[in-house]
């Protein structure tokens, strides 16, 4: 009989694993130095109970969707082809914020996941408002609308953590506003910024005692990330005014830090390439001349030609008469003003500093602390907390 007892024992625990939870928030355009301004709040309390990285370092082109897809698949961008947060491709047309994840070419964490029949929920995570490749996510807040309210996450967040075992996610992730909007318009160094910062950080704090008064940190982790970071610019470069006053005819896909020409005729190249090289503040490469390091090599979405530039210059596609003070976009390798945050806290975290981590090895990460196989496709790693 004991021999027995023990057995279903083992079997139960290997059925049912511990019922940890993972939470993680995205704080949009958060610098990996902007927490490191405020006293209390959120922020101070993870770093003196929590894990904090020295930064999170962004995919490039360091924006929003492609971060946002990177931290969920665990992939660059060249491998799940969400290369900005609008581009072309040249079999499926133009993608412009789009919610439909059927452009997301790697399969993200949470899909992953409900095929396991692990529970998902998310709330305005990028590639989440439909299904992916038939697979559902069981609780999903869409359609997306920045007049939501961090408080109104919070609730439904909370509602989800309460729910019965059976029917309660074991992974929610959603996205915050952080400074990206404010930083955008007014500059990192404005009062404005530092406002926006201080809000998000009473917020955090917030959700952390929520979930300390229904006794819930025993079964949850949380992770803080941000998509990229954010810099001053003051030197914007319009593309297709260039391409216009050489005559040259094509379709550009202009991100702040990367624009890709796709040609109407290939004969053009040579001229169009001496055309862009005009301006001393973009560099101009064939798609064969990219490196295979910048990730940024799509069979359909690379354009013919390809032109990167640093801050404070950012590509446009036409007149802005009302410019962005604030941008992101670019290379990190070369703009340490481009690194996000990684915080964690919770269950299975213990304080702790840590170096640089990836956006790639976030959703690695996840895996590990729910116990779940690391799939071969991700190509970043998990991240030791403890």
């Amino acid at each position: 009989m004991k021999s027995i007892l023990l057995a279903l024992l083992v079997f139960s625990i290997s059925v049912f694993p511990e019922d940890n939870i993972v939470l993680v928030i995205s704080m949009d355009g958060l610098r990996h130095d902007f927490p490191e301004k405020l006293q209390t709040g959120g922020f101070s309390l993870i770093s003196s109970k929590g894990l904090k990285a020295e930064s999170l370092v962004p995919v490039y082109q360091s924006t929003t969707y492609p971060g946002h897809v990177s931290i969920a698949t665990g992939v660059h961008p060249d491998k799940h082809g969400i290369l900005h947060n609008s581009f072309y491709d040249k079999k499926k047309g133009s993608f412009s914020y789009s919610p439909d994840a059927s452009w997301i070419e790697a399969k993200p964490v949470w899909a992953y996941l409900e095929e396991r029949g692990i529970k998902t929920a998310t709330y305005f995570w990028v590639g989440s408002e439909t299904d992916w490749n038939g697979i559902e996510i069981t609780y999903s807040k869409f359609p997306f609308s920045s007049r939501v309210s961090e408080e109104e996450k919070i609730k439904q967040i909370l509602d989800w953590l309460s729910l019965p075992d059976d029917e309660r996610p074991r992974l929610i992730m959603t996205w915050w506003h952080g400074i990206d909007s404010t930083a955008h318009k007014y500059g990192i160094n404005n009062k404005k910024t530092m406002q926006s910062l201080i809000q998000q950080d009473q917020h955090l704090l917030d959700l952390i005692n929520q979930i300390k008064d229904k006794d819930l940190w025993k079964n949850v982790t949380l992770i803080v990330v941000s998509d990229h970071g954010m810099t001053d610019i003051s030197n914007l470069i319009n593309i297709n005014e260039l391409l216009k006053t050489s005559k040259i005819k094509a379709k550009s896909s202009i991100g702040p830090a990367i624009g890709h020409i796709f040609l109407e005729d290939q004969s053009d190249l040579q001229k169009a390439m001496k055309a862009l090289k005009q301006n001393k503040f973009i560099e101009v490469k064939r798609k064969n001349e990219i490196h295979k390091s910048l990730n940024l090599l799509h069979p359909t979405r690379t354009g013919d030609i390809v032109v990167l530039t640093k801050s404070p210059n950012m590509l446009v596609s036409r007149k802005n008469n009302n410019p962005p003070i604030g941008m992101h976009g670019y290379n990190p390798e070369v703009n340490k003003d481009m690194e996000g945050i990684f915080f964690a806290y919770g269950n299975k975290i213990k304080p702790l500093q840590i170096g640089k981590v990836h956006q790639v090895d976030v959703a690695p990460t996840i895996l590990s602390i729910l116990n779940v196989e690391i799939p071969k496709y991700m190509e970043g790693k998990k991240i030791d907390l403890n």
